[in-house]
């Protein structure tokens, strides 16, 4: 309840009950009680915090959520101050606040997580709260975004040069960590590559991320663009490639019922926001990723 009410103050209230935030957190084998922090008011649950170790030296915060009471507010100061007291008992000595795209805690596909952009700029009382403690701006990222359903591609030269030479496939996905497994545990990732009609290398990769839909956790109606890349040396070969295999895949999730395709790209990534803009993907919201040295 709280995840909802806190997320609905600065966007649509996320569709999240408490079956999903279940299936996405807590029934995972890296789930620790103990960092899932909780700060009541007369015994009422006002606010709520959670933390994982990185590493021995760092710490990501998360979630911080708390409702628009002054209890809720006053207690989140508490809840902060408490969660740092912790984090210096584990013996970290920095904080990262926010999920990005690399972060692999279970939270990625959660709405309105998504793929990660720190803490939304529209949350002003999460961003006020850490700055208050000290925290700093690390980098900003953006989401993009784009509707499948009666999508027209670009059209140039290139483009159907490179429709008519070239073919998509699936791809075996790269093994991954059991941490990261269990992280992921709920969205299908599926890889496609575009391949030359004589085989060979790839000549652009990208991973798509769709919802598992036995475990529910992000809308079978959405899905996330994951790493992108390509073996090309020549730039703007390479750009080419890209562009056209992501061209190619928008339509077939179109197919499957998957209405938009998201995806996070830092603020100093102009390339690659170029790319998204030429693509017809629009820039939906900006985030930051904090962090605070102990």
């Amino acid at each position: 309840m709280l995840w909802v009410i806190h997320h609905s103050i600065h966007r649509p209230a996320p569709a999240v009950t408490p079956a999903i935030w279940e299936q996405a957190i807590p029934a995972r084998h890296f789930f620790s009680p103990e960092r899932l922090l909780v700060a009541t008011w007369d015994g009422e649950p006002v606010a709520w915090c959670h933390w994982f170790l990185e590493n021995q030296r760092s710490v990501c915060l998360a979630a911080f959520c708390f409702d628009a009471s002054p209890q809720g507010e006053t207690a989140a100061v508490a809840l902060l101050t408490e969660f740092q007291r912790q984090v210096v008992s584990a013996g970290a000595v920095s904080i990262h606040a926010g999920i990005s795209p690399e972060s692999r805690w279970g939270y990625q596909g959660l709405d309105p997580i998504g793929q990660g952009i720190g803490i939304d700029v529209a949350d002003d009382r999460v961003n006020q709260l850490l700055e208050d403690a000290g925290f700093e701006e690390a980098r900003r990222i953006d989401r993009w975004e784009v509707a499948t359903i009666d999508y027209r591609p670009p059209v140039s030269r290139e483009s159907v040069l490179f429709r008519r030479g070239t073919r998509i496939e699936l791809a075996a996905m790269p093994p991954m960590t059991p941490d990261q497994a269990a992280a992921m545990f709920h969205l299908e990732i599926k890889k496609y590559q575009l391949v030359a009609p004589g085989g060979g290398a790839p000549l652009a990769t990208a991973e798509i991320w769709l919802s598992d839909p036995d475990i529910h956790v992000m809308s079978t109606n959405h899905s996330i663009l994951g790493r992108v890349d390509s073996d090309k040396s020549d730039l703007s070969a390479r750009e080419a490639a890209i562009r056209c295999l992501l061209a190619l895949i928008i339509p077939l999730l179109a197919e499957k019922q998957i209405r938009s395709l998201y995806h996070s790209v830092p603020s100093d990534s102009h390339d690659v926001a170029a790319r998204m803009a030429a693509l017809k993907f629009r820039r939906t919201a900006v985030g930051r990723l904090l962090r605070k040295s102990l």
